[in-house]
């Protein structure tokens, strides 16, 4: 085994740009403490706490919508539409996957738009392709994590040239919580490329740029177009799946609706506006809208039927049971939150097909309409981008000799090993109890075929569960339904309810994990330290619950982290065993 305390020892003098317990988004949030007991008392009042999280990403939204960064990023947008010019999301992590949806949602809008004007398919298909998006890692980290991958600004800007913007263009960077060294340098090598640039960041900037270096390095960048989207700390610490995430679709998505309007309203007649059948709304009215879908998730049956579908998904996994989602219209949605559940909670990642011996991903999701070639084409919407870099690229890009010697399995070719078409899959009812779930979006399955896939397949589980979120018809799907009715407005790219979903499901998944003790307080206790920033967490987390310094917990992490074996990684958190071996009970109350 390598030396721990010599590991620790080296993180804790060579890697202080990556001790982050000064920054909001890595702290305990005040307004969800104590969340895992009391969601262990009373399911309903712990979702409510989580939602409590949210509170004040309309009055931040608003602010940003009418900020002059703002409108300089939809005129942007609708420049590049009549000029011909590009617009490319750049991210990271759980922000990377919300690129690729932004981008993906977009092509769908002008797809669709052709059937209701087929005279301007020629026009809209262009616009289908003005938007492209990439992620750290490449597309395979949409399934599955890419070790240490956003520690690099190499990468990043590597990934930016590779994209092959030229000046005229616009990359619009999420840089999550402003703390991955892969957007930065994304950001940076657009900037220098004399790309229009946008960096939207969530800590604020003073305390970045007081604490680390790279920060300060960006934000000297003064032609990049900065906008910043603090709302509080993360629902559970350093999750930032949730309320960063969740501003960036409200704010990026909302740009992307503004600017299609504009267009459409400059070059449609008033016939054929009216045919496209929906609009943008204004800033004001988004940001009413998030207000008003929060306030129907903490109260009534929406809150009740909530709670039920979070004891319905603790039931499954807490007996070693699988959950399997099927959709089709939100497939990108649930399959974001699914893969999430990786990293936060320590949870087994998707399953290759081609590997029989690995445990399985607690919850998977797949189209019942498409095989699986099919299914990813709806998903991203444009060719597959892998990173079919060689070890010679990696030693160019100075990466750690580990990487250099073992490159990651992260080539165009890998989500064809990821089955989420409508195949018959055993694996997903070779554990007991195997439950599927058919997710309703608005009633859509009503009449699109999930519903008859969902009826062919049930007998092969033990049971089975038809999940209803949203404007929801009368008419049952199923004998046993879970009915989360919300109203939210409609517009171009059904933004809103797309927010619905993800809110829903980040909900549901993390206060699954909290009920089934896989949180402490607001303490991501499960966390998979795929990077340096996760290491420090887990060091923090330590330190903190055991209430030994630092330097102490650091040694203990690495005294864990290096004394299993690699294959033995989902057995339970480094952290749950670090803090078991010092005495502390992760389940106690707190």
């Amino acid at each position: 085994m390598q030396d721990y305390k010599a590991a620790a020892r080296d993180f804790i003098e060579n890697e202080k740009q990556f001790h982050l317990g000064a920054i909001p988004t890595e702290q305990s949030n005040p307004l969800t403490r104590g969340l895992s007991a009391k969601i262990r008392r009373d399911t309903c009042e712990g979702v409510k706490l989580i939602l409590d999280a949210d509170r004040y990403i309309p009055e931040v939204s608003q602010k940003c919508f009418e900020s002059a960064e703002f409108k300089k990023l939809t005129a942007d947008i609708l420049r590049c539409m009549n000029e011909g010019r590009r617009v490319v999301f750049s991210s990271v992590g759980a922000s990377g996957r919300m690129a690729l949806q932004l981008d993906s949602t977009w092509r769908l809008f002008w797809q669709q738009l052709i059937e209701r004007l087929p005279l301007r398919a020629e026009q809209f298909v262009k616009m289908a392709e003005m938007t492209d998006s990439f992620m750290t890692g490449g597309d395979r980290a949409c399934v599955r994590s890419v070790e240490n991958f956003e520690d690099y600004q190499t990468f990043g800007a590597w990934q930016t040239v590779d994209s092959g913007v030229t000046p005229g263009d616009v990359v619009v960077v999420l840089a999550e919580c402003g703390l991955s060294s892969s957007t930065i340098g994304s950001a940076i090598q657009a900037d220098d490329m004399g790309i229009s640039t946008y960096y939207f960041y969530y800590n604020p900037k003073d305390i970045l740029c007081e604490h680390l270096e790279r920060a300060r390095k960006v934000f000297s960048h003064e032609r990049i177009t900065f906008v910043p989207m603090f709302a509080g700390n993360m629902a559970v610490a350093g999750s930032t799946r949730m309320q960063v995430t969740t501003i960036e679709l409200l704010l990026a998505g909302a740009a992307l609706e503004m600017a299609a309007y504009a267009w459409l309203k400059e070059n449609l007649d008033p016939e054929e506006l009216e045919a496209v059948g929906a609009k943008a709304l204004s800033g004001r009215e988004y940001s009413e809208a998030f207000s008003d879908m929060v306030r129907q998730m903490q109260c009534g049956q929406a809150l009740a039927s909530m709670a039920k579908a979070v004891e319905y998904e603790a039931d499954t996994y807490t007996k070693g049971g699988l959950i399997t989602y099927i959709t089709h219209d939100y497939l990108q949605d649930i399959l974001t939150d699914t893969t999430e559940r990786q990293p936060t909670f320590t949870l087994p990642p998707f399953r290759r097909t081609d590997d029989s011996e690995s445990p399985l991903s607690w919850a998977y999701a797949k189209d019942p309409l498409y095989p699986a070639s099919i299914a990813w084409q709806h998903i991203i919407r444009r060719p597959i981008k892998g990173l079919d870099w060689t070890r010679e690229d990696y030693i160019q890009m100075n990466a750690a000799q580990t990487i250099v010697d073992n490159p990651p399995k992260v080539g165009s070719e890998e989500l064809s090993y990821y089955d989420l078409g409508n195949s018959d899959d055993k694996t997903r009812y070779s554990q007991h109890p195997a439950r599927l779930v058919l997710v309703d979006i608005d009633g859509l399955s009503s009449h699109n075929g999930c519903r008859e896939w969902y009826e062919k397949n049930l007998p092969k589980f033990d049971g089975g569960m038809v999940l209803r979120i949203g404007d929801i018809p009368a008419e049952a799907l199923g004998e046993n339904e879970i009915r989360i009715p919300i109203s939210v407005p409609h517009t171009l790219m059904e933004l809103m309810p797309h927010i619905m979903v993800k809110l829903a499901f980040n909900l549901l998944s993390t206060a699954t994990m909290a009920k089934m003790g896989r949180v402490w307080s607001n303490w991501m206790i499960q966390v998979l330290p795929t990077n340096k920033k996760l290491i420090d967490r887990s060091t923090r987390i330590i330190a903190q619950l055991a209430n030994i310094s630092y330097e102490q917990a650091c040694e203990e992490f690495f005294k864990s982290y290096l004394g299993r074996p690699k294959d033995q990684e989902y057995r339970e958190s480094y952290v749950v065993e670090t803090l078991k071996r010092l005495g502390v009970d992760p389940d106690a109350e707190e």
